[in-house]
């Protein structure tokens, strides 16, 4: 068990602000309402905030006919070939949106250097699973057989994304590599691994977890797993119960101390270096779980933003995913060198 860090000031304040206007657990109520509630809170922070500028946006589907998914291709400034990043959004299987999590696609777009293919998947409970797991998969296959059309260099295709997201992204990636077609790389941020917890056991004493809670995450389970909860503890819903996570593509995850999923982005981390992959692992104590989307509202959320996308532009340029030398925001030594699989520097950068 880690130890508890104060949560970042100015995302306090916007967890007193929630709580002072009565907002409602995230995943209260219809879906429908719940979606709302979300789409309010993200355009109104849009409209003060603006989004980062890229080069050129398109929606369009991957693949054609009945399986087609619709995706949103951020083009960066720079000139090609560019790597590609096939981003997943989060919200539980339950919410989110590609125009939804447009400016997080923006920034990973400019500042990962990258083409962003932003998958709209299908949403729970309208579309249980396996539906989710199938569109991303789907998206991810399209990717690679098309990153040159894309503008985009076709060895060095990865995927990415956001608690829910970084479920389907983590799953894709296996089942890539399952089919002989590996990814380059892989950015999980506070990833959602084990659909069969027991999100009691999660909860730590003395940690409030002010976005995401236990009871949300069994919610979460009950909506998307639907009448197929019995196949909650295998992959692919559940990455951290694969089999083998051998052969995984170069790994950054990213972990939030005020966030009932921080133990399963550490435990997959250990996973993987166990099995000779090159991972780094941030851990943000300060942040909450939606810390990454949150980068124009708080200053530290900024910097963790910048780092995560750094380190995955690191390890698209084919650099192993370790931190450079310097000193982070919370004072703490770092230590260079390069790690490959099979070495063993240390697992975890704190912050």
């Amino acid at each position: 068990m880690s130890t508890l860090q104060p949560l970042d000031p100015d995302l306090a304040a916007i967890v007193a602000a929630m709580r002072a206007n009565g907002a409602p657990p995230p995943f209260s109520g219809e879906a429908a309402q719940a979606r709302e509630r979300l789409a309010r809170a993200i355009l109104s922070a849009r409209q003060r905030h603006g989004v980062p500028a890229v080069r050129k946006v398109e929606d369009t589907n991957a693949g054609t006919g009945p399986s087609r998914v619709p995706v949103r291709i951020y083009r960066p400034a720079s000139t090609g070939p560019h790597a590609t990043v096939v981003f997943f959004h989060g919200g539980g299987f339950v919410l989110g949106s590609v125009e939804l999590m447009d400016d997080i696609a923006r920034k990973l777009c400019r500042d990962v250097d990258a083409v962003i293919v932003s998958v709209d998947y299908r949403l729970a409970p309208e579309h249980p699973y396996p539906a989710a797991h199938d569109d991303a998969l789907a998206a991810t296959c399209w990717a690679l057989a098309h990153a040159t059309d894309l503008g985009g260099d076709p060895d060095r295709v990865a995927v990415a994304g956001e608690s829910a997201g970084a479920n389907l992204a983590a799953s894709a990636a296996l089942l890539c590599r399952d089919r002989a077609a590996p990814l380059a790389a892989q950015l999980l941020i506070v990833p959602g691994l084990d659909m069969a917890r027991d999100p009691g056991r999660l909860a730590q004493p003395g940690r409030d977890y002010p976005m995401l809670s236990p009871s949300d995450l069994r919610e979460i389970a009950r909506l998307y797993m639907g009448t197929r909860s019995g196949e909650s503890a295998a992959f692919p819903p559940s990455p951290l119960r694969a089999p083998s996570v051998a052969r995984s593509p170069a790994t950054v995850i990213a972990v939030a101390g005020h966030d009932p999923l921080q133990e399963e982005g550490v435990a997959y981390a250990e996973r993987l270096r166990a099995a000779g992959v090159a991972v780094r692992l941030l851990r943000y104590g300060d942040m909450f779980h939606p810390f990454f989307g949150f980068f124009e509202a708080s200053a530290a959320a900024r910097r963790a933003n910048d780092e995560i996308c750094l380190a995955l532009r690191a390890c698209l340029r084919g650099e192993a995913p370790h931190p450079a030398p310097g000193v982070d925001r919370h004072g703490a030594v770092r230590h260079a060198g390069a790690m490959h699989p099979g070495d063993h520097p240390p697992l975890e950068d704190h912050r």
